[in-house]
This record gives C-alpha cells, structure tokens and sequence, in this order.
C-alpha cells in the first residue's frame, strides 16, 4: 500500500484484479482502509448527509432522493475525505491506471445513504454507454465506479459480464455481493447492478467515487450516482502529492 500507483499497476495482484474486472465487469478489493479511517468516514458522512438531507421539518430534501428512502450528493473532499488513502487509495489507483490508462482522472465524489426500509435500487448503468449497443461492448472501460462500504457491509446485486451485453438478457439470474466495510468494489460503468434493499434498523451509508480517461464527461452519470461532480476547497489541490495529481489535471484551471 506505501508503493506508488505505477509500481503496483506491475505487480501479479493488481494485474489479476484487472483481469477479473475486464472479463466480470467488477471487482472486490478487501480491506483497503484501516478500520481508524473507516470509523472517521462514517462519522463525518453521517454528519454531512444529515445536514445536506434534513429540512428544518425533519424531512429528507427531496431534490437528493434517488429512490425509495435512498439519499445521494456530492461530497467535499475536505476534512477526513480529503486524505489522500481514500480519494486516490493506491490499489484502487493503480487499477485504474491500468484499465482506463495513467492520465485518469477523479471525475465525482459523493456519498449515498439507504435508510431503514430503503428500497432495492432500479438496475441499471453506473454510466451512459459510449456508442450504440453493438459497438460499446467491445470496447475497453471509460470509467469506473469506485463503491467504498462505510459502518454496514454494502449490498448489491450485479450481473457479471453485462458489460459486454449487447442485448440486456432480462432472465439473466443476478449475483449478490456484499462489501464488507473497509473494502471497496470497482465497477466497469457499463456494469448492470442496483443495490439491494436496506432491511436493518440503521441507515447504510456508502461512499463513491467516479475515476474516467481524462477526455470522458458523462452529464447523465450525477442522476444516477452521488458522485455527479467534484469539490474541492480553495487550498486543496496545492496538498496533492505528486503521484495523485493527476488524478485532478481537469481541474487545474480551476479557482
């Protein structure tokens, strides 16, 4: 984990990991933040969520909701997100260098919060397919979807290689997985999947994080994932270690 990206983008696990993901559309990586870090995420998230959700009434706004008692919005990387472990993790940047190429770029970072009795999520798309339906599996990822399970495992029901569908098999028996805290799942955008239901007494919280090649846009990706832009404060980018800069070359021109 103290390598740079470009060093483990070389290493056996890494190259395995994008193999699965090429030929699955997906893949778990286990424990890639320390349990500390994880609890400080859920803390703030809980924190963030609540006050961007809850009107004055105690009503969730409306203008986040993404399904049945399901939340999503952007998230600031400031305070405990702006560690450079969770937006630019090395065994997720190094995948991503090598599935979509080194100028990568983190195009959204946002959260989504399923509170209790939340319904399962509509299956579809992370992202917009490229081209028509005959042309877009064929070609390599444009983006990934990084799914960070924050407090509860995250639940989700994927269909493994419908990123090379040309035709959406709707018979097609879907797989659940579950990401246990601490762990993230790396999704092809192109990949069909929904989380599943919130049957606990306790909202589920999950923080996202949108990596593409450097000239991909996708307008569209914000209705269906938190991670609809980036924000950054004012003296963030000047924290950025070299090594994750580029991660950020789209918004250099930035104020």
């Amino acid at each position: 984990m103290g390598a740079p990206p470009d060093l483990l983008a070389q290493t056996e696990p890494v190259q395995q990991a994008f193999g699965h993901l090429v030929k699955e559309g997906y893949v778990i990586l286990d424990r890639v933040l320390p349990p500390a870090t994880v609890a400080q995420l859920e803390i703030a998230l809980e924190i963030a969520l609540e006050a961007a959700l809850v009107d004055l009434t105690g009503t969730p706004d409306d203008r986040f909701r993404i399904g049945t008692l399901r939340y999503a919005l952007p998230i600031a990387l400031s305070g405990p997100f702006a560690d450079p472990i969770v937006y630019a993790n090395p065994a997720v940047t190094a995948i991503a260098r090598v599935a979509l190429d080194r100028s990568v770029i983190l195009q959204g970072f946002g959260a989504e919060m399923a509170l209790p009795g939340g319904a399962p999520q509509h299956i579809d798309r992370d992202g917009r397919l490229l081209f028509d339906a005959d042309l877009s599996p064929l070609l390599p990822a444009h983006a990934l979807t990084c799914r960070l399970a924050v407090g509860a495992a995250h639940s989700v029901a994927i269909w493994p290689g419908s990123h090379r569908w040309k035709v959406r098999n709707e018979e097609a028996p879907p797989e659940v997985i579950d990401v246990p805290p601490g762990s993230v799942a790396l999704f092809d955008s192109r990949l069909l999947s929904g989380a599943t239901a919130n049957r606990s007494d306790k909202p589920h919280y999950l923080l996202q994080a949108a990596y593409a090649r450097r000239w991909f846009r996708d307008s569209t990706q914000g209705l269906r994932l938190a991670a609809a832009r980036l924000e950054v404060g004012r003296d963030f980018l000047a924290t950025v270690a070299p090594d994750d800069r580029g991660l950020f070359a789209h918004l250099r021109n930035a104020s």
